[in-house]
């Protein structure tokens, strides 16, 4: 008798199991597929050292050239990336005040404020170095790119001519 009662009450509960599941909303059942984590961002990789004193041209080919840690894929940072490790200065740190920015199309004077890219004293950056740093990004209608203070997060232009430091990313 235990038997079949043990039997009735298993088919019972699984026929309540599978009625429960079907009466669930549509929301309900797709949540643990919504629940995955996505793909995290590529973390961008700096070189170990930088170029120092080198013209745009130079440190541009530098980073072309570069074979470092097994990789060959090297180049110069968009002024974006560069913004992107800004410690302790909101306004020039990625999304900051400071308009400067090849992902918002933002390169040319007209979009350049020396109020709000003037940088931080206390600001600084997860790299080595000191003086200013080339970016890949050109002043729009120039021959001038984007640079940044290594000493005080500040941002402004140069002439390609002009010897710069340089990071190299990939």
């Amino acid at each position: 008798m235990k038997k079949i009662a043990l039997l009735l009450f298993s088919i019972v509960f699984s026929c309540l199991l599978v009625y429960a599941e079907t009466k669930q909303p549509e929301q309900a059942k797709t949540a643990p597929a919504a629940e995955k984590k996505a793909e995290p961002a590529k973390q961008l990789q700096w070189a170990k050292y930088p170029i120092f004193t080198a013209t745009w041209e130079k440190a541009h080919e530098y980073c072309e050239n570069l074979e470092e840690s097994g990789f060959k894929d090297w180049r110069l940072p968009s002024i974006d990336e560069l913004r992107s490790i800004v410690q302790k200065c909101p306004e020039t740190a990625a999304g900051g005040k400071c308009l400067i920015s090849d992902k918002n199309g933002k390169l040319s004077l007209n979009d350049y404020s020396k109020q709000d890219c003037r940088g931080c004293r206390r600001g600084g950056f997860n790299l080595p170095g000191n003086g200013w740093f080339w970016s890949a990004s050109q002043m729009t209608g120039t021959d001038h790119f984007w640079v940044i203070s290594f000493k005080n997060t500040r941002i402004s232009n140069a002439n390609k001519a002009v010897p710069y430091n340089a990071y190299c990313v990939r």
